[in-house]
C-alpha cells in the first residue's frame, strides 16, 4: 500500500487536494491510503506510527513552516518523497536543501488536477524502478539490488546474465536459471524492452536509438544489438518511456 499525506493549514484546499490525489493515484497504484491534515505536527506525530511514502507539503504554514517539517523529515533519514505545495514561487529556491520530489503550485482546480495527474506518472515510474528484487549465484552470493541497478539481461542457453552497475559504477554479471522470455512479460512493467532474442534492456538506461545500424546506445557509453525483429516494438517503448518521465 501507498501511504500519502497531504499537509495544508487550509482546510477548504485540503479537502481539495485530497479528492484529486485519491481519484487520480488509482490510475497509478493498485492500493493507496491518503491522510489529511491542517499543521505540521500533527502529520509528524502520525508519520512516526504509520511513516508515509509520499507527502504533499505546503511551505506556509503559521508556527510551523513545511521548511521545518521537512528539516524533521530528513534528520529522521527515512525515505519519504516530499512534494512542496505553494502559490509563492519565491520559496522554491529554498527548499532545495530538503530534496523535494517535486513542486505544484496552488492555482485553479483544472491546473492543480493536471499537476497533481504530472507528479504522479513521474512518482510511479520511479517508484518502479526503485523497487528491490534479490539475486544469487555461485560467485557473488546473494545480493539486492534495485530494478535501475540492471542494465540488461543477457540470454545464455537455460540461464541469463543479469548485467548490474555496482555502486562504483561498474559492470558486474550475475547468472541464474530463468528464460528471457519469462522475464520480458514480467519486467515490461518496470519499463524493460525486449530488443533482441538474446538481450532485454532497462529504457532507464538507454540513451538513444541508432535506428541506421540497429543498435542501442546506454548512457554509460556502450552499445548492444537491436535486431530488426524488435527495433519498432523498441522504438514504441522508448518514446512512451521519455514522454512519461519528461
Amino acid at each position: 500500500m501507498l501511504k500519502i499525506a497531504v499537509c495544508d493549514d487550509n482546510e477548504s484546499f485540503l479537502e481539495t487536494l485530497k479528492k484529486i490525489i485519491s481519484e487520480s493515484a488509482r490510475d497509478y497504484f493498485k492500493d493507496i491510503n491518503v491522510q489529511c491534515f491542517n499543521n505540521g505536527q500533527r502529520l509528524l506525530n502520525q508519520h512516526k506510527r504509520l511513516f508515509f511514502d509520499v507527502i504533499f507539503l505546503d511551505i506556509d504554514m503559521p508556527e510551523f513552516t513545511g521548511f521545518d517539517v521537512a528539516e524533521i523529515l530528513r534528520k529522521q533519514r527515512r525515505d519519504c518523497y516530499i512534494i512542496f505545495v505553494t502559490n509563492h514561487n519565491e520559496l522554491v529556491y529554498g527548499s532545495m536543501e530538503f530534496q523535494p520530489f517535486y513542486f505544484i503550485q496552488k492555482s485553479s482546480v483544472s491546473r492543480l488536477n493536471k499537476d497533481v495527474v504530472n507528479v504522479l506518472n513521474k512518482l510511479s515510474v520511479y517508484l518502479k524502478q526503485h523497487q528491490k528484487i534479490i539475486l544469487s549465484d555461485e560467485e557473488h552470493g546473494r545480493i539486492c539490488i534495485q530494478y535501475r541497478d540492471i542494465l540488461y539481461i543477457e540470454s545464455d542457453n537455460h540461464h541469463v546474465k543479469y548485467c548490474i552497475l555496482d555502486e562504483y559504477g561498474s559492470q558486474i554479471h550475475i547468472k541464474v536459471r530463468a528464460v528471457i522470455g519469462d522475464l520480458e512479460s514480467e519486467l515490461a512493467e518496470y519499463d524493460f524492452s525486449r530488443v533482441h532474442k538474446k538481450y532485454l534492456v532497462n529504457l532507464s538506461h538507454v540513451f538513444n536509438l541508432d535506428m541506421k545500424n540497429d543498435e542501442v546506445i546506454f548512457k554509460q557509453g556502450f552499445r548492444l544489438t537491436m535486431s530488426r525483429k524488435y527495433k519498432h516494438m523498441v522504438d514504441t517503448d522508448f518514446s512512451k518511456y521519455l514522454r512519461e518521465t519528461i
